[in-house]
């Protein structure tokens, strides 16, 4: 009879032990499922910009280089709607930086990467980029959004903080020649040392 009560004393405790651990894995889990919260302060990100979509801006916003060192910024759309070409005008100074080359972004890519550019480097520090979706079979215009459209390098000539900045004249079209609202235009700098 005693190891009938012993048997029965040890199977209670069992069952007490993994009630009780059954309940500690609960709370845990319970405990460990709430949701992260993340601080969205990337100030490269566009949201963080204090830019009124759709709008152009530069990315990064401030580069610092080197003199002689070769940079790279992207003229980014957000938000923007379908467009078939851009005439996108940037101003620097051309005493501190050198217009190197460009190259175009996803933004007017197609299915059969249908890209025109024209780039014309003014002698005052004005650049002038004509882009043009040319149509193929599927569409005449992007999908706009939020995109890179081109990639300019420049090579820091002399020392100082230059601004970079979207001219009067910037513009996109649609393939009706409508043009494409842009309610906001950022600024860039770039910091040579």
């Amino acid at each position: 009879m005693l190891i009938k009560y012993s048997l029965i004393l040890t199977f209670k405790i069992s069952i007490s032990a993994i009630m009780i651990l059954f309940r500690l894995m609960l709370v845990l889990i319970i405990v460990s499922c709430d949701d992260a919260e993340y601080d969205l302060d990337n100030i490269y990100d566009p949201e963080n910009m204090d830019l009124e979509p759709p709008a152009l801006f530069f990315h990064p916003y401030e580069i610092d280089a080197q003199i002689d060192e070769i940079i790279q910024v992207e003229l980014y759309g957000l938000q923007l709607d379908s467009a078939a070409a851009a005439h996108l005008q940037v101003i620097y100074e051309r005493e501190r930086l050198e217009y190197d080359h460009l190259e175009p972004g996803p933004f007017f890519n197609g299915d059969n990467d249908p890209i025109g550019i024209v780039v014309d480097d003014i002698q005052d520090g004005t650049l002038d980029i004509f882009i043009y979706y040319l149509p193929d079979m599927s569409s005449n215009q992007n999908d706009g959004g939020t995109w890179s459209i081109a990639t300019i390098s420049f090579r820091a000539k002399s020392g100082g903080e230059v601004e970079l900045r979207y001219g009067t004249e910037t513009k996109l079209r649609d393939a009706n020649n409508n043009p494409v609202i842009i309610r906001d235009l950022g600024t860039g700098w770039v910091n040579i040392e």
